[in-house]
């Protein structure tokens, strides 16, 4: 599944570098552009000035500001975007919270390259 150089726009939120860079890595090689936030508030600043995204993939547990106050935040500027969840923690709570915020979908971590690419597809087409 290639998308075609710089045709899809995603923007990573993780406070794990790792995280960020695997997943960066991986989405790149599908062709999409990927920015890069390790909190809330510095995706927010990426959201004003290089947004809007095809797609956000956030984790849900980093500190001061989680990925539900990320998601509000998307839902009220950038209702369009779609919101692929991650999260180490994926019951059925989280995901009805999620839910209920406007998530369109939940991946659990750790998760393989196919399992990112799949729910990726999964959210956007």
């Amino acid at each position: 599944m290639t998308w075609g150089r710089g045709e899809m726009k995603i923007l990573i939120v993780d406070d794990d570098a790792s995280v960020l860079e695997s997943c960066r890595r991986i989405l790149e090689s599908e062709g999409a552009d990927v920015s890069l936030a390790r909190d809330v508030p510095t995706a927010r600043i990426v959201l004003e000035g290089q947004g809007p995204f095809d797609l956000i993939l956030s984790d849900i547990k980093m500190p001061e500001n989680d990925g539900f106050e990320l998601l509000r935040l998307v839902r009220t500027a950038f209702a369009g975007t779609a919101v692929l969840m991650m999260t180490g923690y994926l019951i059925p709570e989280v995901m009805e919270k999620g839910r209920q915020k406007g998530a369109d979908g939940f991946i659990a971590k750790p998760f393989t390259p196919e399992e990112l690419l799949k729910s990726v597809q999964a959210v956007l087409f």
